[in-house]
C-alpha cells in the first residue's frame, strides 16, 4: 500500500490592484516608476520570499495592461502569476484572488500574504518577520507607531486625540488561507472592513502584530509616488552602460535606424537589418547588466539571425531575466552621419525608442552630428552610432 504523503504548506501571495486611484488623479499602478509600472515592483518586492503562486487582481478593463506588466516583472521562475478580476469592494477582490488561488492547487493549510498593490516598497526583512510570527495568532500584520499629532474633526469642532498605544497598519497581512476563507464567508459585513486584519479580528480571531516599515508607504496622494520612488532609488546603484556600432552604406537595403525607416538610397551592411542605433541600444543595455554584447547573444553565424529586425532582437534582450532585473532610466544616443539627413527622423526615432525601451520620450535622446568631412564617415561611406544607458540595480 503506498504511503500518502502529507501535504507540506506553501505560500501564495494575493496583490490587490483594482481599485480607482481617484484620490490619485489617473492610474497609479500603471505609471512608470523608477523605469517600469509601479506595479512591477509590487510584484518583485513580494517575490523576496519563496512565493510560488500569485494572484493579481485586477480591474477588466486593465487586464490586458497587468498581463504585459507581469511579463516585464522580473520575478523568479518559482513563481506561477495568476489574473483575478476584482470587485467593487476589497473583500469581492480579495475572494476572487482566494478562488483562484483554490482553482489552481492552493490548500486551506497553505499561507496567504494579501498586499496592497500600491505598496512598492515592501522589504524583505519585514516579510520575514512575518513569516517568522506564522501559527502566533490569526493573522499577523506589521504596524508602525503614529508619529503626527491626531484631532477628530466633527460638525466644525476639533478634539485632540491620545495617540499612544496608536498604530498604523500596513500590509502584506500573512495568514493560513482557510483562515481568511472562513472570515470572508462567514462575516455578514466583509464588505465594511478595510483590511483582513480588521475582518478577522470581528469574527474573534487573534491578529499578531509585528514590526513595520516606515518606507513601506502607500501611494495615495499624486505627490506619494515621487516619495516612494526616491526612496527606491536611494536601495539601488546606478549603472551606466555603453554601445558603440559601425556600419558601412550598400545598395539595394533599405535604411533602419532606431525601429524607423529612413528616406534613402543607400542602406547599411549587416546580418540583420542592420539597425546600427538599436545595435548600440543593445549593447548599452546589456553593459548595464555586465552580461556581454550582442556578438554573443546574436552571433552572426547563425542563420536565423539574416535579415531579422533589430527591434525584435531589442525585445529578447529586454525579455531577458538579467535584463528585467534592471531598471532603465535613461538612454542617450548620437548618431554620427554625413547622409542622409536625419534632423526630421530624431523625434520619431526618439518616440520609437522610448516605446521599445518602456521608457516616458522625455527620458531618450537622439542627437545627428556629422564628422567635418573627416575619414570614411566623412566621406559618406557608413554611420557610427554612441549610445549610453543609465539603470537602476538593486543592491
Amino acid at each position: 500500500m503506498k504511503a500518502v504523503r502529507a501535504h507540506r504548506p506553501s505560500l501564495a501571495a494575493i496583490v490587490v490592484a483594482a481599485g480607482s486611484s481617484t484620490r490619485f488623479g489617473r492610474d497609479k499602478l500603471l505609471m512608470p516608476f523608477a523605469g517600469k509600472p509601479l506595479i512591477c515592483t509590487t510584484l518583485e518586492a513580494v517575490c523576496q520570499v519563496p512565493v510560488r503562486r500569485l494572484v493579481l487582481v485586477c480591474r477588466p478593463d486593465d487586464r490586458a495592461k497587468m498581463e504585459k506588466c507581469v511579463t516585464q516583472a522580473a520575478l523568479p521562475r518559482r513563481v506561477h502569476v495568476f489574473l483575478a478580476i476584482g470587485g467593487p469592494t476589497r473583500a469581492e477582490s480579495v475572494l476572487n484572488g482566494l478562488k483562484m488561488l483554490a482553482d489552481n492547487g492552493v490548500s486551506g493549510q497553505d499561507w496567504v500574504l494579501v498586499h496592497d498593490g500600491a505598496r512598492p516598497l515592501v522589504c524583505r526583512a519585514l516579510l520575514k518577520r512575518l513569516l517568522a510570527a506564522r501559527d502566533t495568532g490569526d493573522i499577523v500584520v506589521p504596524v508602525i507607531p503614529v508619529a503626527d499629532s491626531l484631532w477628530r474633526t466633527l460638525a466644525g469642532r476639533t478634539k485632540a486625540l491620545d495617540r499612544r498605544g496608536v498604530v498604523a497598519v500596513q500590509t502584506p497581512q500573512f495568514c493560513r488561507v482557510a483562515t481568511l476563507q472562513s472570515a470572508y464567508l462567514n462575516s455578514v459585513a466583509s464588505a465594511s472592513f478595510g483590511d483582513e486584519a480588521a475582518l478577522i479580528e470581528s469574527t474573534g480571531g487573534q491578529v499578531v502584530t509585528v514590526e513595520g516599515d516606515a518606507q513601506n508607504m502607500k501611494v495615495t496622494m499624486s505627490g506619494d509616488a515621487e516619495i516612494a520612488e526616491a526612496a527606491f532609488s536611494a536601495r539601488a546603484r546606478t549603472v551606466v552602460g555603453f554601445g558603440y556600432d559601425v556600419h558601412r552604406f550598400v545598395s539595394a537595403r533599405p535604411l533602419i535606424l532606431g525601429g524607423t525607416r529612413i528616406v534613402s538610397e543607400l542602406g547599411l551592411d549587416g546580418t540583420s537589418d542592420a539597425d546600427a542605433v538599436l545595435h548600440a541600444v543593445m549593447d548599452a543595455v546589456l553593459g548595464c547588466a555586465g552580461v556581454g554584447d550582442i556578438g554573443g547573444m546574436f552571433p552572426s553565424s547563425d542563420g536565423q539571425f539574416v535579415g531579422i529586425d533589430s527591434a525584435v532582437l531589442l525585445g529578447r534582450v529586454m525579455a531577458d531575466r538579467r535584463i528585467r532585473k534592471l531598471r532603465i532610466i535613461s538612454a542617450d544616443i548620437t548618431i554620427v552621419a554625413e547622409r542622409p539627413r536625419l534632423r526630421d527622423y530624431q523625434v520619431p526615432m526618439q518616440k520609437r525608442l522610448a516605446h521599445l525601451l518602456g521608457l516616458r520620450s522625455t527620458d531618450v535622446d537622439v542627437k545627428v552630428t556629422g564628422n567635418d568631412a573627416i575619414g570614411w564617415i566623412g566621406r559618406g561611406e557608413g554611420i557610427a552610432v554612441l549610445c549610453v544607458v543609465t539603470a537602476l540595480r538593486l543592491r
